[in-house]
């Protein structure tokens, strides 16, 4: 097993072991980067606290390659204005079959997807009525299948923050766990306020897809993970810390 970002660094500064800790809503069979990130942290935190928003497109779909082109495969939630992502529920059961004969069709012909599909297929025929539960499930079947330990926790079982600021919220959680550093998509330069991470180091993780054979003509960046799933190899995530604020 290779050893943890927090092996490699060392003792902090402030006298005891690094723990990198990364945050991030439960997506469902998220892209590669999501797990870069999440092989490059020793926590990560599923933000299920967050509000739903499906304008942010990712919650509750994913996209797949297919002779047509990349096609979105979607969970249908039940309607709700106003809901954090632990609130959200799941309508119906008819879409676990569909994905299922979309995922068979589409990938049958991709190296190694025997040795994870047996597993997938299993998984989307639990009756999940929760969508954090279905998307941390298919977040730890791809995370093993890439060989992937870092260990995960809700931030609905962590105190709650007594602050409505985007950045204190992260750093609370942070703190929650014994965090020393906090790892951010490069997205975080666009709302995090560096000044306030005085305690905790804060880094940024830069994802740049790197092309790989897919199946179906040219190659399509940031597909849902299953596009690369190889369960007896373990990806390289080739990640990029950034600068330390």
């Amino acid at each position: 097993m290779a050893p943890s970002r927090r092996d490699e660094e060392g003792p902090g500064r402030w006298g005891r072991r690094r723990m990198i800790v990364a945050v991030h809503q439960p997506n469902y069979l998220p892209y590669l980067g999501f797990f870069q990130k999440m092989a490059n942290a020793d926590v990560l935190l599923f933000f299920d606290t967050a509000l739903f928003s499906r304008q942010l497109g990712f919650h509750n779909r994913n996209r797949i390659k297919t002779p047509i082109g990349a096609q979105w495969i979607t969970v249908p939630i039940q309607h709700s204005t106003v809901a954090t992502m632990r609130d959200v529920r799941i309508a119906g059961t008819d879409w676990a079959r569909q994905h299922r004969k979309m995922i068979e069709a589409n990938y049958r012909r991709a190296p190694f997807f025997e040795s994870y599909s047996t597993e997938l297929h299993a998984a989307l025929k639990k009756p999940w009525t929760s969508l954090v539960e279905l998307n941390e499930a298919m977040i730890g079947l791809v995370a093993r299948s890439l060989s992937i330990d870092t260990k995960t926790v809700k931030t609905s079982t962590l105190p709650p923050p007594n602050t409505d600021d985007p950045t204190e919220k992260l750093i609370h959680f942070a703190r929650s766990v014994r965090g020393t550093t906090y790892l951010s998509g490069v997205g975080g330069h666009e709302y995090l306020d560096e000044s306030k991470f005085t305690d905790i180091r804060l880094k940024y993780d830069e994802f740049t897809p790197t092309e790989y054979p897919q199946l179906f003509g040219p190659f399509i960046e940031n597909l849902s993970a299953i596009d690369r799933v190889r369960r007896q190899t373990r990806i390289r995530m080739s990640a990029r810390i950034g600068r330390e604020v």
